[in-house]
């Protein structure tokens, strides 16, 4: 009775700084460095500190774990490419994987001092799932979401992300229902209908996906016999041919992105591409797919933020090697979470699901519960033992303080770049829009912190390109095209070019635009102007009958100009005023 009176309180510690750092997971989610990731990097030391302080108490020591070697060597084989091959600026990688290295250390420690279920992980997951349920539920009623096309986003920048935390939650209260775990099966009903309600509204496929492949390994024992078999396939057969045909479009253009994006992992096989060079791999794949004749296929394609496949981008950035690492820690991780806590194990397979069609582990709350599942396994997987002996408490601080010292500088250190980034982003956002050359000083100051910022570049690009700074326009384009696949970057060093009289620069600029994005019809129209201009009549001509013949997506005024235009050059040979 006096070890349990003794034990409770510490448990009780620790899962208190487990809500502090799960807290962290439904805080709005911001495109750059955010608040959110200071605060972490004020969490980290303070949880690794109890953490502690609670084993040296306990007599407990940190046991080093097979997961623990997978995911200090992949990190740093990541960072080692990223230092030793600086080609593309990727500095928010570089502290979001530190961040969540030192999380990941930090809660091992936490864990190896007081051993706690999956089940309270799951429970604290479930809580913070019907908190980010009921940020959809105000925007719903008061129509204040984050995106003026979508009626519920959560604490996300679109419905998309919204909806793998619904599903997350659905999962594992399904799960609890079904192991009856302290939850009246009422509640978790209306739970459920609650969630289900907003899962549909978020119009999500890799969500539905997600729940119906957990759902069916949670109750595939009840389905007995062939044809109870062949109903449920029918069913799915049915459900997936609608959610095709009702987002057909958007379904095709995640198709050719994994195309694309398979292609491009092929080109550096074993290596990748090197840390940050997704978007500039993507649209150099594309442009070559559009130079052999494949344009059709490509009329799809768009401007992308994310891979949408984790899992892929890994592999392009980093190659078969980097993806055996992810590949053998989600193994391994999967494995402990199966034999400690089945629930968990489902509610992380549901992310996994997710992650193959969208991005969840781009952003920053599926970074910090992964990391929480992670530490988890590698810590049940590392079973923490006494200490015995006179010395023992002063060999178990001189083990302890290394690290936390090491843990706590990291820490710091990030949040002073942290805040820096931040301090950066604000001043961009007060110049933004302007392009007076008063503000260029302004620019490069904010640079150096900036580098991964495709608008910043841009509009500084824009800046210069006014001050006749042809050269220096066109370096920050460069720039702005390894980390985006964006055409304009490559419209805007066209016409750069062509301002400085260097026509085949600026038609080899206008080509690759179009080529990048064959879907634009922009590019085939500067490219028309540009002969037009030069008096170069059978050019001009020859774009002149690519702009009339081109197929937009959506009709618009701009579209129209352009086509009549090239009408006038067909017919006139010259545009008439």
């Amino acid at each position: 009775m006096r070890t349990l009176m003794a034990i409770r309180p510490m448990a009780w510690i620790v899962l208190v700084c487990m809500v502090a750092v799960l807290s962290l997971s439904v805080f709005p989610v911001e495109t750059g460095c955010s608040a959110i990731e200071e605060c972490l990097c004020l969490v980290i030391p303070s949880i690794t500190v109890i953490g502690v302080i609670i084993c040296i108490k306990q007599g407990n020591i940190v046991k080093f774990s097979m997961i623990d070697g997978i995911v200090f060597g992949w990190y740093l084989y990541s960072m080692g490419r990223f230092w030793f091959e600086p080609i593309y600026p990727a500095f928010g990688f570089a502290i979001r994987t530190t961040l969540m290295l030192l999380i990941y250390t930090s809660l091992r420690v936490l864990f190896s001092s007081v051993r706690i279920k999956g089940d309270a992980i799951v429970i604290m997951l479930i809580f913070f799932a019907v908190i980010e349920m009921s940020i959809g539920y105000y925007q719903l009623l008061y129509g204040i979401s984050r995106h003026p096309l979508y009626p519920v986003t959560g604490s996300f920048l679109n419905p998309g992300p919204y909806s793998a935390y619904i599903a997350l939650g659905m999962v594992l209260l399904l799960s609890m229902n079904k192991q009856r775990i302290g939850i009246m099966e009422n509640r978790v009903a209306f739970l459920l209908v609650l969630l289900g309600m907003q899962l549909v509204l978020t119009m999500s496929r890799a969500a539905f996906l997600a729940v119906g492949i957990c759902v069916l390994m949670q109750y595939h024992s009840r389905i007995r016999g062939w044809r109870e078999w062949s109903m449920l396939a029918g069913i799915a057969l049915a459900a997936a041919c609608g959610l095709y045909l009702l987002k057909s479009g958007s379904a095709d253009g995640r198709g050719i992105i994994n195309y694309i994006g398979i292609r491009c992992f092929t080109v550096n096989l074993w290596t990748g591409s090197g840390i940050g060079s997704f978007f500039h791999r993507f649209a150099e794949e594309t442009a070559w797919l559009s130079r052999n004749s494949h344009t059709e296929n490509l009329m799809k394609v768009d401007v992308i933020d994310y891979a949408f496949n984790d899992l892929m981008r890994v592999g392009v950035e980093q190659g078969a090697l980097g993806l055996i690492f992810a590949t053998a820690l989600i193994s391994v991780v999967m494995v402990r979470l199966w034999k400690n806590c089945r629930t968990l194990f489902l509610g992380a397979l549901s992310l996994l699901i997710f992650s193959l069609f969208s991005y969840p582990f781009e952003l920053l709350p599926y970074q910090i519960i992964a990391t929480v599942m992670a530490a988890f396994a590698g810590t049940s997987l590392s079973l923490h033992y006494a200490v015995n002996g006179k010395h023992s408490g002063f060999c178990m601080a001189l083990r302890f303080v290394i690290p936390m010292v090491l843990i706590g500088t990291l820490s710091l250190c990030c949040r002073a770049f942290i805040k820096e980034r931040i301090d950066a982003e604000k001043g961009y956002g007060l110049i933004s829009g302007f392009d007076d050359k008063a503000f260029t000083k302004d620019y490069f100051a904010l640079m150096p912190y900036l580098l991964d910022n495709k608008r910043f570049l841009f509009d500084f690009a824009k800046l210069l390109s006014k001050q006749k700074r042809y050269n220096d326009s066109n370096d920050m384009l460069r720039n702005g095209a390894r980390i985006s696949n964006d055409p304009m970057f490559l419209v805007l060093q066209g016409n750069n070019y062509r301002d400085m009289g260097a026509v085949e620069e600026a038609e080899k600029a206008y080509l690759k635009a179009w080529q990048t994005m064959p879907n634009r019809i922009y590019p085939l129209y500067r490219l028309m102007m540009l002969y037009h201009d030069a008096g170069n009549r059978s050019k001009a001509l020859k774009y002149a009958k690519k702009v009339v013949a081109f197929k937009e997506k959506i009709p618009s005024p701009a579209v129209r100009d352009m086509k009549r235009e090239a009408q006038e050059i067909i017919k006139f040979g010259k545009i008439r005023i």
